[in-house]
């Protein structure tokens, strides 16, 4: 999401892409259960479909800016509970909402913050359900996309303006070992195999420095 000045100077998300927005009018319903971090026109977008909406933001003047355009709009505030907080903090404790239809991913992009949100948010998303993750052309929400690309369970539908990731949940959520993780598995196989053919070098060179090394590592620091 674009970003703009709130009253007090801070900077924070306020607009979504249009294609974005479009597609939150075109698929949310009245009565869905919608989850998002981050706080914006997506916020706006679940209101005036009459979803059951949960917000969860570090931004009192997001939360303040939001209640005061659903007011000027005439939207029903009572269909959304804000959580004024890191999402790191208050998705790991959030109760209720364990059946989401759309969970939506537009807070904090900073490393390892889009992967936390995903974690505590895929096992609430219902089979079937959609999530959006936004600004996927940031190497943060880039990881997580790459991963989910390739991650059984889950299905990449579309891309909207190279920005914001439409993802399907097609499996009950598992946490994988990184052996499962197809996407892990391929950038890891060759620096592995890289470091276990230098070090077999290294023992034809110098067998007891290897050994030396190992033992050292292995000591409390």
């Amino acid at each position: 999401m674009d970003q703009t000045k709130g009253r007090t100077g801070e900077r924070f998300q306020w607009e979504a892409g249009n294609l974005a927005l479009t597609w939150l009018q075109l698929h949310l319903r009245p009565g869905m259960h919608t989850l998002e971090t981050g706080c914006g026109q997506s916020t706006l977008a679940c209101l005036q479909a009459d979803c059951i909406h949960e917000v969860i933001t570090p931004s009192a003047d997001e939360i303040a800016s939001i209640q005061r355009a659903a007011v000027q709009r005439g939207l029903d505030l009572s269909l959304v509970r804000f959580h004024h907080g890191l999402s790191q903090d208050i998705l790991p404790h959030l109760k209720g909402h364990e059946d989401l239809d759309v969970a939506i991913i537009v807070g904090g992009h900073g490393f390892p913050l889009p992967g936390i949100d995903w974690l505590y948010m895929a096992p609430r998303l219902k089979v079937g359900g959609k999530m959006l993750i936004d600004d996927v052309d940031l190497w943060t929400g880039k990881i997580l996309l790459d991963v989910l690309r390739r991650e059984p369970g889950w299905r990449v539908n579309k891309i909207l303006h190279g920005r914001t990731a439409i993802v399907t949940k097609m499996a009950p959520f598992v946490v994988r070992d990184w052996r499962q993780q197809p996407a892990v598995v391929a950038r890891s196989w060759l620096p592995q195999a890289w470091r276990k053919f230098a070090t077999s070098v290294q023992m034809l060179v110098d067998p007891m420095e290897v050994t030396a090394t190992s033992d050292r590592s292995s000591f409390p620091r």
